[in-house]
């Protein structure tokens, strides 16, 4: 019997699900080379995606990758999907409290980032797109890679959607 009310319990409570999609192969974009290995620190005060924007733009890193960080902050805004429509709708979300960086990492493409970052306070772990305004705690540590090789971009698809593709 307790077998089937948790049965029971996981088909009445589950997340709705998205409508049903042809799956796509997945697109692979071969041929790039780390060319260089940008280590960024910043202190109390700094902010996050401001300072990574800006060593993207004086090192023209076209293509490349966000890889790590580590750090901590004291305000952050952020977005995250909140439905599971065709065309993305976002929820932005500003935190104000001491928090620690757990990661911030994603693509460069055409020089433009698309960075997600991972956050505890003392609520837990949550997290989403990082946006302008979060600001370090006491310090930040960022690595960015440069890429040579051949370039990419996001362009919409039909919903709207940036999608990585060949430039």
């Amino acid at each position: 019997m307790e077998r089937i009310t948790i049965a029971l319990a996981a088909v009445l409570f589950a997340a709705p699900q998205a409508p049903a999609q042809e799956p796509m192969e997945p697109q692979v974009f071969d041929g790039a080379r780390i060319q260089e290995i940008y280590r960024m620190r910043l202190d109390r005060g700094g902010l996050l995606l401001e300072s990574i924007l800006d060593t993207i733009r004086r090192n023209n890193i076209q293509d490349g990758a966000v890889l790590t960080a580590a750090g901590s902050l004291s305000e952050c805004t952020y977005h995250r999907v909140k439905s599971l429509a065709a065309k993305a709708e976002d929820e932005f979300i500003t935190v104000k409290a001491p928090m620690e960086i757990l990661n911030i990492n994603g693509l460069i493409a055409a020089g433009e980032p698309h960075l997600h970052l991972t956050l505890s306070a003392d609520k837990g772990a949550f997290g989403g797109h990082l946006e302008n305004g979060c600001r370090v705690l006491y310090r930040a540590e960022i690595t960015i890679a440069k890429f040579s090789g051949p370039a990419l971009a996001r362009k919409p698809n039909k919903d709207g959607t940036p999608i990585l593709q060949p430039k």
